[in-house]
């Protein structure tokens, strides 16, 4: 079996998201006094137009060989995709937001529900901390903990403090939207952070490309499959907007793939046990299976639970958020897989935008975490080894933006 990094750059350049040009000439050969002046001045230029399309060409594959996640880049037709695209164009001039430090900041966040919220937040503290920028007993901590309610509190909150910036994960892209325009409109900036807003008024977001992910992700396991094939597909928390940003992706891809058949669809709430009982139904009511796409592999233990116990071979899998846990069972079961990681240590890239915005040096309004945390763009089962951190628990998620130990001291020691 060819590895999922291997088939998904070659799926990619097959259907046109890279594309690998040649040039040629359209000039014509001057009229020769002679035959053999003829036949000459023909060869050159042959040989020379030959020359430039061969080093052209090589060129562009070489750039295409090396690659790996092109389709996280591609820019898909909704809404969102279209606006990260031109926010990603778009610098921001941030002189009239300089501020004197230690700054007074608000992180509106999600909160430690989760692994992945209880890691966003202890990497984002410590990221505060060291800078040596932040007044840290001014600083306003607000957690969404399921209530959009919270999180516009927050914000309101934070303006009334006169806060000089507020750093925001919002769970509600429309929910979050007017409060968003108050904090701008108060001359707030508001750098979103791995989830952001409709109100085109923030100052500057920094995230993954969400859609891509879910696109990435499903076309490596479509071209896995070889373009037909039955599939499950595992969505998050419905109406959240990362679940239903992935699941956007992914069926932008499978609208790609008539061969390809959904045979169920589920919402497993990011959760193992709820992932583990549905999947025990869909694999029971299913006999053939041969691909399980995951919006947020924190659900994928319950995945190979359920096969397992059914004494069924896991089939393909791909997906977005791999977690240590998820690292962990593939490499014990010798797993093929392609994962789209969604960082929450990306929460360090959102307090260093912070510093430069305060500081007053130009920004990107789209700013995408892939390409400033290794370990970020996609991966197949080939480069596990790489991103499993064999001393920190199931439960945390890399890549390490500290050392091991803190992450240990905080609750993901194994």
């Amino acid at each position: 079996m060819k590895s999922f990094k291997k088939t998904m750059l070659a799926g990619v350049m097959a259907s046109g998201l890279i594309l690998v040009g040649c040039s040629s000439s359209d000039d014509e050969a001057s009229p020769a006094e002679t035959a053999a002046e003829t036949a000459a001045e023909t060869a050159a230029e042959t040989a020379e137009e030959t020359a430039a399309e061969t080093a052209e060409e090589t060129a562009d594959e070489m750039e295409a060989e090396d690659s790996d996640d092109e389709t996280t880049d591609v820019v898909l037709s909704d809404s969102y995709s279209v606006a990260l695209a031109e926010a990603a164009e778009t610098t921001v001039d941030t002189s009239g937001f300089k501020a004197e430090p230690p700054f007074k900041v608000a992180t509106i966040n999600q909160g430690p529900i989760n692994g992945w919220g209880t890691i966003f937040d202890i990497t984002m503290d410590k990221a505060l901390e060291e800078s040596g920028k932040f007044d840290m007993d001014e600083r306003i901590y607000v957690a969404w903990n399921g209530e959009t309610e919270n999180q516009t509190k927050g914000m309101d909150d934070a303006i009334a403090a006169g806060v000089d910036g507020i750093i925001l994960t919002s769970l509600s892209r429309a929910g979050l939207s007017a409060a968003v325009d108050r904090a701008t409109a108060a001359g707030i900036p508001v750098v979103t952070c791995m989830a952001g807003v409709e109100s085109p008024e923030y100052t500057a977001e920094v995230s993954r490309n969400i859609p891509a992910m879910g696109y990435a992700s499903m076309k490596a396991l479509i071209d896995e499959m070889g373009g037909s094939g039955k599939v499950v597909l595992l969505h998050g928390i419905a109406g959240v907007d990362a679940a239903e940003f992935w699941k956007l992706g992914a069926e932008a891809a499978l609208a790609e793939a008539p061969g390809i058949e959904v045979v169920s669809e589920q919402y497993g709430n990011w959760s193992t046990a709820d992932a583990t009982e549905l999947m025990r139904v869909v694999v029971a009511q299913q006999p053939e299976i041969d691909g399980i796409w995951v919006g947020g592999l924190e659900m994928g233990p319950g995945v190979i639970n359920s096969f397992q116990e059914a004494g069924r071979d896991v089939p393909l899998v791909a997906g977005t958020n791999p977690t240590n846990g998820w690292l962990r069972l593939a490499e014990e079961n010798g797993l093929d897989f392609y994962a789209a990681p969604f960082p929450p240590g990306a929460s360090k890239v959102c307090v260093d935008v912070m510093v430069d915005l305060l500081e007053g040096n130009s920004i990107q309004k789209f700013i995408d975490v892939k390409d400033l945390l290794d370990g970020t763009s996609p991966y197949g089962s080939e480069e596990l080894a790489s991103w499993y951190v064999e001393g920190l628990n199931d439960d945390f998620i890399g890549p390490l933006i500290y050392d091991e130990q803190y992450y240990a001291d905080n609750g993901f020691g194994r």
